[in-house]
């Protein structure tokens, strides 16, 4: 996200704004669904996020 310049907001493709905090926060783990939003969002592999 730093690299890209990009704030939580702007993940809410991939998951509701609560959920990309807690994520971030480390509360919660990336589920698969979301694990496969953010490679789409940011062209990457699922393996990132898991």
């Amino acid at each position: 996200m730093e690299q890209q310049g990009l704030k939580q907001e702007d993940l809410a493709d991939c998951a509701p704004q609560s959920r990309i905090s807690e994520i971030l926060n480390g509360k919660r783990t990336v589920s698969k669904e979301i694990a496969k939003r953010l490679a789409k969002r940011f062209k990457v592999s699922v393996d990132l996020f898991i």
